[in-house]
């Protein structure tokens, strides 16, 4: 395959490109059943009936409804709305180098490339976990024990995010179902991934949950789960086709700027999935051949 210059969607920055929302707020809704939330909503509209005249009371429900009908009419006229995040055609994630020099008229060096990325994808291997929690209780994110679970998993992801570089902390991705909260990670190596295991905060959530949960709550309240996986270079590969940076596309790597000195912001998305570097699942592994192995 020969060399290939990826071209960024998005330029270096001083800060990270996407980030992270937190969910937990998220789940309070998704802790009840739609029948719950009608009755809630009824609930408080009866009291507001009770509480003041009639034109006065419904107020409330009416410009909700006519928010939510004027943000309709608006995203179907113009559609900002709907597709101010997406990034039109085809593009792939080929992970950044950990360092480059603007300047150096070298594009395919390791160690002074003139650009941010490799000249063929696949050539790093990627690690990526799974980290999630569950609320088994009725009472969902009111369930004893669940605000400090949230604490600790919101802390857990500051810290992880805030010392990226020491870590090789690629980006998170936070996911949410019902009562289930997962956040996908990506990281460089193992050795990064088993450093933010270690890190006091991270430690400080398990020792909570082992002793807080398991002698007051009981195991069965609170779940909490992780998976791990590692991709070896030229054994994984993605394509995003009219969608907003998501998953690994929406990850922002650090950077070493060789010709400043200071750490950059990458985000690892590029264009032309469909030319002949990205052509095919083969090709955006960095394979030569769609018989060949991994290159190591």
């Amino acid at each position: 395959m020969a060399p290939s210059s990826f071209t960024g969607i998005f330029s270096p920055r001083k800060e990270r490109h996407h980030t992270t929302q937190n969910s937990i707020t998220g789940l309070f809704k998704n802790s009840f059943s739609l029948s719950t939330l009608f009755a809630m909503g009824a609930l408080g509209q009866t009291v507001l009936m009770l509480a003041l005249p009639a034109r006065y009371a419904l107020l409330p429900t009416a410009a909700l409804l006519l928010h939510a009908m004027a943000s309709t009419a608006l995203a179907l006229r113009s559609g900002d709305t709907v597709l101010s995040d997406i990034v039109p055609g085809r593009t792939s994630a080929v992970l950044p180098r950990e360092s480059y020099d603007p300047h150096s008229s070298d594009s395919d060096s390791n160690s002074n490339s003139n650009t941010p990325f490799p000249s063929r994808p696949g050539t790093t291997g990627v690690v990526v976990m799974h980290l999630g929690v569950r609320l088994n209780h009725p009472l969902g994110v009111l369930a004893p024990g669940a605000r400090e679970m949230g604490e600790h998993f919101v802390a857990c992801n500051a810290r992880v995010l805030a010392r990226a570089r020491e870590f090789g902390c690629l980006g998170a991705s936070p996911w949410r179902a019902d009562t289930t909260l997962l956040t996908v990670y990506y990281f460089r190596t193992v050795e990064g991934l088993h450093a933010f295991a270690r890190d006091p905060v991270h430690r400080a959530a398990w020792d909570w949950y082992n002793s807080s949960v398991a002698k007051r709550l009981g195991y069965t309240r609170i779940g909490i789960f992780h998976e791990i996986f590692y991709a070896a270079p030229g054994a994984h590969e993605s394509v995003y086709v009219n969608m907003p940076p998501t998953l690994l596309g929406a990850a922002s790597a650090v950077v070493r700027n060789n010709a400043t000195g200071e750490d950059e912001w990458v985000s690892p998305l590029v264009k032309g999935a469909s030319g002949s570097a990205l052509r095919s699942m083969y090709s955006r592994m960095g394979r030569e051949k769609e018989d060949a192995e991994p290159s190591s």
